[in-house]
């Protein structure tokens, strides 16, 4: 779609699109790599589903804004909350701010 034909909201859109897929990549990893921990703590079903959905609506910005976000960002808050991911969640904290920024939600 042209720059000039877009609405304001869908141009924030398209740009968190790119930090909404860096995102699903980082959360995956973690969930591959923290499996044990994240079952554990009894975050892992959900986060699963959740990253499941987000992926399979990816390219629908909007849907995954008013549908999945809200879910997503808790859960994402919830993973900073266990102290042995601390230092593990930089980039996925960062990418989920960026998110927030422009699809207007405040933490």
């Amino acid at each position: 779609m042209s720059e000039h034909l877009m609405k304001p909201a869908e141009r924030e859109l398209e740009e968190a699109r790119g930090y909404l897929f860096d995102l699903l990549d980082q959360l995956n990893e973690l969930m591959v790599r923290e499996e044990a921990l994240l079952s554990s703590k009894g975050i892992l079903p959900r986060l699963s589903l959740i990253v499941s959905l987000v992926t399979m609506h990816r390219y629908q910005m909007d849907l995954v804004a008013k549908n999945y976000w809200p879910q997503l960002d808790v859960l994402i808050s919830q993973l900073s909350q266990i102290p042995e991911l601390k230092d593990k969640l930089r980039e996925i904290l960062a990418d989920a701010e960026a998110i927030r920024a422009l699809i207007g939600v405040s933490k």
